[in-house]
């Protein structure tokens, strides 16, 4: 029958009861007199507390769990802390952890792959720091089964599971071009843990791929560090004096110590050079190494402190030098330092004969603090007291520096640094006050002789995972690489605003070919924030995780042309369980809802916006948040920049621009998510979002209204080129005054409008027809400016939340109470919502409407015109209606002339006049009739007639009354003195004008005749042709009244002048002068009887720069039109 993972976890406590009591009673060991045990202290303990009855068994997990996170010696005697000297902080941490969950055990809860593994891993980390070696072993088998397990469900559900990415026009997904190797590919768990173990490896357990020196090289990518070291081991073993006899592997925590060793231990394996790699066999080139060369491995964690360790010949052997030499040797070997093995005591000149004896020879030794550790402060144990480690340390060097062709290999962490005099270092690594003397003591004796070396540097490390994770690419790959690498640096220079500037130049190109398929920004990530959180190992914490991921996007069919932090699938159980490991628990309900759920907020704000929905941009986004920022919650700066939010989500095809959008959607809707600046995180720890939220579903409409007026009042504007008065939302139609003057009602905001449904339109006739329940008289002196339907959606929407962070903002500190970081997020947050409510209003209230009626016989209607540019709403509206003849504020004679022609003719005919009083009424009134600002803009117009020059046309003239005979003050254009515009004045009809004004001149010409004549009472007319006659009573034409015909003659004078010719060259308003000698010169002429008239009209215009060919083609067809006798352009 198959486990559950309810019975792996039951055994593997069972493991962790066994091997921490060979831990504690090793721990209390003197401590405890008499025949009592460890469990004594808890009994002790519960004593103190009033309970009583109670058993305790060694082996039970639950006790040895209590003793180590409790604090339970503490709370006997103050001060006593012993454990303190064998494990770190952390490391006591983890029993805390497993309290909980053999609790939940205990009480037959359910464990889910994600439960078991982490369980499962807890108790491995926590019995590796006890230094069980056996018991962390079996615990790992079963953690390495859930693992495969949870693989095959990944892979049953990687079809639905929607982690497939977005690809990129243009670029070849990568998936296409360079294929991982079989393990990984498959999600082979077993292959890929990546745990190079020494141990494991010299006896001969696990994967080929470390076990086997070629598999191993194959895989291997050989940093310069590494070739170093492998020049400097075979030159050594090849009995060169002169390399070094000792080094000491000075790394980072999962930095590769492990791994380089393995590489030593292989390359003295006797394997051929010719069947290693060739760049393996390019380092040896010119090297002697020798076929036969003894090696020895010795990993801390792996030797059991305190106990005789039995060999397979039966030998018993006690100190790690006795371990050295039976492996070295065998039982020969081990004789010869049996005595200070038995004894405990430094070997002495033994380790030298040993080496001389057993010669050529590799010696490697791993995790050395962490079995030196467990010695410190006894001297019953038969490995020998913490002093003797130390003297064996210092001779073990002189010894292999003494014996040519005898190498050691030291790991020492890196991560130790000085600070105040003392060495510092990982507490995973190093654990505890014991494992920190042990770090000094150790550093300090091998310091004297050993050669330091690091191991690789995270560019390197690009090529180490990639190696390790994807097959060789060969020409073709190469080429597709290239062109990939290429692609995207165009891509960021083609949007350089959105992008750190590194990534624009050559050298990030070849970045993104050395890390191919894995995006550099990736790499960086782990390598630069992951690597810094406790537990997480710099190379084989990359390597586990990076396994995982392309594992799963390769079997997902991943599209994208690189593996970037965006397209970690982080909702596959697999990373989720590999990532929160080094997190805590808490981050899976966090990643489920705000990060990369199938209902998480991200896929949310994905799903309601189309074009974010498509490439799924902020779920993408999400993901690059979470993987630059979760490590660094606990740092000073934590949170990552918005360009390397946009670097790690970025590919071609993209449109960077809307990633501002999603990322502003995601805050208003994820309840992790954090932002200052341009800095995103998440946080364990709610944002002030759900309150928010909250508070923003509690308003009523009404108050997201009253919010949109007050924003309204500020566009509130008059000009002279626009609205002679602007209303905000009034509450009725009574609200709006009925004046002779153009204003603008910006419709309240709970009537939109849309082509299919207007209720602001309902709304904006009501008001044009009414004024409450009166009708409305001035009915075209009205506009609306009305909000977009869909548009005030989301205005709606983005205002509830400002009114909503603005509670939040003022409250902070009140009922609130809110943190530091929740207070800056609300008053960031606020003022990135203030702006946006005011770019919304802009794109909302786009239609202006506005009433108009075609002819007089036709109904009245509302027409809407939309418009989106400018800044202030009222002035765009005011542009809106003058760029389509809906608001005039300017209107010249000729159209005036135009307007009555056209709308009121049957006035004009009738009539022959109209006042401007009613003129006006007909513009206000009626909405066929065109809209002018107020009263000043006709005022201007009838003046301006009275400069045109083809008035009888186009214009009209004025006068004070009309008498019933003849129009009293007549003035038409030309007069010199203009009248003054008043409802009573008379717009006359130009006909009628002409009329009066010619019979005005005969009459003048007579009266000046007269006068000149001194002829009396005889009035002097012309009759005839150059003739003048008397028309006295009972006259004859051609006779002198008041006599007989006979005997008449002519009136005695100088003779008529039957000739007038004249010529003007006319000033810079030549319309005026023209107008003027038309009305004082040609009109005088054509009022005499039978006079031949003729006008002609000569125009010469030199432009220096040349005429345009607009000018050209339009005075050219007017030239035409009016029939022109002749005309046209020349060139010089």
């Amino acid at each position: 029958m198959a486990l559950s993972n309810r019975d792996r976890v039951g055994r593997a406590f069972e493991q962790l009861g066994t091997g921490l009591d060979s831990f504690l009673t090793r721990v209390f060991a003197g401590e405890i007199t008499g025949d009592a045990d460890w469990t004594a202290l808890l009994q002790l303990r519960d004593k103190q507390n009033g309970i009583s009855g109670k058993t305790y068994q060694r082996t039970d997990p639950q006790c040895s769990l209590r003793i180590i996170a409790t604090n339970v010696t503490g709370q006997i005697q103050k001060g006593w802390f012993p454990l303190n000297d064998f494990l770190s902080r952390s490391q006591m941490s983890l029993a805390s952890e497993l309290i909980d969950t053999r609790n939940t055990w205990a009480h037959n809860g359910s464990f889910t792959g994600d439960d078991a593994y982490r369980a499962l891993d807890t108790m491995e980390r926590l019995l590796t720091a006890a230094v069980q070696p056996d018991q962390a072993g079996e615990v790992r088998k079963w953690r390495v089964e859930i693992m495969r397990i949870s693989a095959d469900q990944a892979d049953r559900k990687v079809v639905s599971s929607g982690t497939a990415e977005v690809g990129s026009s243009g670029v070849t997904p990568w998936r296409e071009v360079l294929r991982p190797h079989a393990d990984v590919a498959s999600g082979n768990f077993h292959a890929a843990e990546f745990a190079a173990d020494l141990a494991m490896v010299a006896r001969g357990d696990g994967d080929p791929e470390y076990t086997d020196p070629v598999p191993f090289f194959q895989r291997t990518y050989l940093t310069e560090g590494l070739r170093d070291l492998i020049v400097r081991a075979v030159r050594r073993l090849g009995g060169d004096d002169n390399a070094s006899p000792v080094i000491n592997l000075q790394t980072n925590f999962g930095g590769g110590k492990t791994h380089s060793m393995l590489a030593v231990w292989h390359l003295a394996s006797g394997t051929p050079a010719i069947d290693y790699p060739q760049d393996v066999q390019d380092v040896l080139s010119g090297l002697s190494l020798p076929e036969s060369v003894r090696r020895v491995a010795l990993v801390g964690t792996q030797i059991q402190a305190g106990a005789v360790k039995p060999m397979p010949d039966g030998t018993g052997v006690h100190t790690i030098w006795g371990l050295l030499a039976w492996h070295l040797g065998g039982a020969e070997g081990y004789a010869i330092v049996e005595e200070s093995d038995r004894a405990g005591t430094n070997p002495g000149e033994a380790l030298r004969t040993l080496f001389e004896r057993f010669g050529p020879a590799v010696i490697l030794i791993d995790e050395w603090v962490a079995y030196a550790r467990m010695l410190h402060g006894r001297d019953d144990l038969v490995d020998g007291t913490f002093d003797a480690q130390f003297t064996f340390a210092q001779t073990l060097t002189e010894a292999a520096k003494a014996v040519p062709g005898v190498l050691v290999l030291i790991s020492i962490p890196a991560s130790a640094e000085m600070k105040d005099g003392e060495y510092v270092g990982d507490e995973e690594e190093v654990g505890g006050e014991n494992g920190r003397a042990a770090l000094r003591m150790l550093r300090n004796a091998i310091g004297r002789v050993a050669d330091q070396w690091r191991a690789a540097g995270s560019e390197e490390a690009f090529e180490i995972v990639r190696r390790r994770l994807f097959e060789t690419p060969d020409a073709q790959a190469l080429a597709q690489i290239r062109a990939t690498a290429n692609a995207m640096v165009e891509f960021y220079r083609k949007n350089s605003a959105d992008f750190p500037r590194e990534v624009r130049e050559n050298d990030y190109e070849e970045r993104i070919r050395r890390s191919y398929p894995v995006h550099p920004e990736l790499f960086d990530r782990l390598y630069q924030d992951w690597s810094t959180l406790e537990r997480f190992q710099r190379t084989r914490g990359v390597l586990r995780l990076m396994n995982t991921i392309v594992g799963h996007l390769w079997r997902s069919d991943d599209a994208a042309p690189l593996i970037m932090p965006g397209s970690v699938p982080l909702r596959a159980d697999a990373v989720l369980t590999e990532l929160t490991q080094y997190l805590g628990d808490e981050w899976k309900a966090l990643i489920d809802t705000d990060v990369d759920g199938e209902h998480a907020a991200p896929a949310r704000v994905d799903a309601a916006n189309k074009a974010l929905g498509q490439r799924r941009v902020t779920q993408r986004l999400a993901r690059t948040v979470f993987m630059g920022a979760a490590p660094t919650l606990t740092s000073a700066h934590k949170g990552i920049d918005q360009q390397r939010v946009f670097l790690g989500t970025a590919l071609p095809g993209d449109q960077p621009g809307n990633f501002h959008s999603a990322l502003n959607r995601l805050a208003n809707t994820a309840t992790y998510f954090y932002s200052s600046g341009a800095m995103y995180w998440y946080d364990t720890q709610a944002n002030t979002t759900r309150t928010a939220r909250d508070y923003a579903e509690r308003l009523h409409p009404e108050d997201v209204w009253a919010e949109v007026t007050a924003r309204l009042e500020k566009h509130r504007k008059i000009a002279a080129d626009g609205f002679a008065a602007v209303h905000v939302a009034p509450e009725s139609t009574a609200d709006i005054p009925d004046s002779a003057e153009v204003r603008l009602i910006i419709v309240p905001p709970a009537h939109t409008h849309s082509k299919t449904a207007s209720t602001a339109k309902d709304w904006a006739l009501d008001a044009t027809e009414h004024r409450g329940s009166a009708a409305r008289q001035c009915r075209n002196m009205i506009a609306f400016l009305a909000a977009d339907e869909a548009r005030y959606s989301e205005l709606s929407d983005v205002v509830r939340e400002y009114l909503a962070w603005t509670y939040v903002h003022v409250n902070a500190d009140k009922e609130l109470n809110l943190t530091a970081a929740q207070r800056e997020q609300a008053g960031e947050r606020r003022e990135k919502l203030d702006t946006t409510v005011d770019a919304r209003l802009l794109e909302t209230y786009i239609h202006v409407l506005y009433p108009e009626q075609p002819l007089a016989d036709r109904p009245l209607a509302i027409v809407s015109e939309k418009d989106t540019t400018g800044q202030n709403l009222v002035d765009r509206a005011a542009a809106r209606m003058r760029n389509q003849s809906a608001l005039s504020t300017q209107r010249n004679g000729s159209l005036v002339r135009m307007d009555i022609d056209r709308f009121l003719r049957t006035v004009w005919d009738r009539d022959g006049h109209m006042s401007v009083g009613d003129l006006w009424n007909y513009y206000t009134r009626y909405p066929y009739m065109p809209r002018l600002r107020d009263r000043t803009v006709l005022e201007a117009g009838v003046l301006s007639a009275l400069d045109e020059m083809v008035w009888t046309q186009s214009g009209f003239a004025v006068a004070q009354e009309w008498d019933g005979q003849r129009y009293v003050g007549l003035v038409i254009p030309g007069d010199p003195t203009p009248p003054q515009v008043t409802d009573a004045l008379l717009i006359v009809e130009p006909g009628r004008a002409e009329k009066q004004r010619a019979q005005e001149i005969i009459e003048r010409d007579k009266e000046r005749k007269r006068i000149e004549g001194g002829a009396g009472d005889k009035d002097w007319t012309d009759g005839g042709s150059g003739g003048v006659t008397d028309q006295g009573s009972g006259g004859a034409a051609g006779g002198l009244s008041g006599g007989s015909s006979a005997g008449a003659t002519t009136p005695p004078g100088p003779c008529p002048k039957t000739r007038f010719f004249g010529s003007a060259t006319l000033g810079a308003l030549y319309g005026k002068d023209f107008s003027t000698i038309t009305d004082e010169v040609i009109q005088n002429l054509a009022a005499v009887d039978g006079v031949h008239l003729e006008v002609r009209l000569e125009i010469t215009a030199t432009a220096p720069g040349g005429f345009d060919e607009s000018t050209v083609r339009t005075v050219g067809e007017n030239a035409n039109t009016l029939k022109f006798d002749q005309s046209g352009f020349e060139e010089d």
